[in-house]
């Protein structure tokens, strides 16, 4: 991946909030917590990404490339073209989040263990649900805190970083995608310095990655606080 300096102090700077937050007073690591985290918060800011490559052009408009979906209660979802090739149809010069943070399985089979595309089935089918946005794991990993939350109290941070160092919008999955790869070791227990409540095997890492990435790229921004123009400095109200 070809990063510059500026990306590369962004994909650390989510590294090592996530490590920060999920720790408990011992120092443990809430590993399956912080992996849906970042699944989820990648999730929404590769909606931003695809929103900042429509706007310079670099995705063609069409009917299909955002669609908004309104559910009886008023909330807005998003889906379309740009959405998916930010995050599961990527291509070599302009990879997805899938891509990049399926090379953290270390498993090159790792697309015939799990469906991304039948995630995002379930993320279409269960908007408007209680059931949108939950992750279907292994029942011996114990999530307690839902994706949506998770962008909510942390995803305005996070921009705010972004916008403060100048982070370019197109970089947004490289950055979420580098990070998803460094922090597999963390949540899997490779990293001796760091205890893990209960580590993860890579493939289940990057499964979760993506059990809340795809549901949280379909979140209407400006509901959580995520709105932003790319030339401005300040998010949207």
């Amino acid at each position: 991946m070809q990063m510059d300096a500026i990306a590369k102090k962004a994909a650390n700077d989510v590294g090592g909030y996530l490590l920060t937050h999920y720790r408990d007073a011992r120092g443990a690591l809430n590993a399956v917590n912080a992996t849906s985290a970042l699944g989820a918060l990648a999730g929404v800011f590769a909606q931003m990404q695809a929103r900042a490559l429509i706007q310079v052009g670099e995705i063609p408009k069409n009917e299909h490339t955002l669609l908004e979906v309104s559910t009886g209660t008023g909330e807005l979802y998003y889906f379309g073209e740009a959405i998916n090739r930010c995050v599961i149809e990527g291509t070599r010069e302009a990879p997805s989040f899938w891509n990049i943070a399926a090379i953290a399985a270390k498993d090159p089979k790792i697309a015939d263990k799990f469906d991304v595309v039948d995630i995002a089935r379930r993320a279409a089918a269960d908007v408007g649900t209680p059931k949108f946005g939950r992750p279907q794991i292994n029942s011996r990993y114990k999530l307690t805190e839902a994706p949506l939350d998770v962008v909510r109290t942390h995803g305005p941070i996070l921009l705010s970083r972004f916008l403060e160092i100048g982070l370019n919008p197109r970089d947004l999955i490289l950055v979420f995608g580098s990070a998803a790869q460094t922090f597999a070791a963390f949540a899997a227990g490779e990293i001796k310095d760091v205890r893990v409540e209960t580590p993860m095997k890579r493939q289940d890492v990057v499964q979760l990655y993506m059990e809340a990435a795809i549901p949280m790229s379909k979140l209407d921004l400006r509901a959580i606080n995520l709105a932003f123009e790319p030339n401005k400095t300040v998010p949207l109200t």
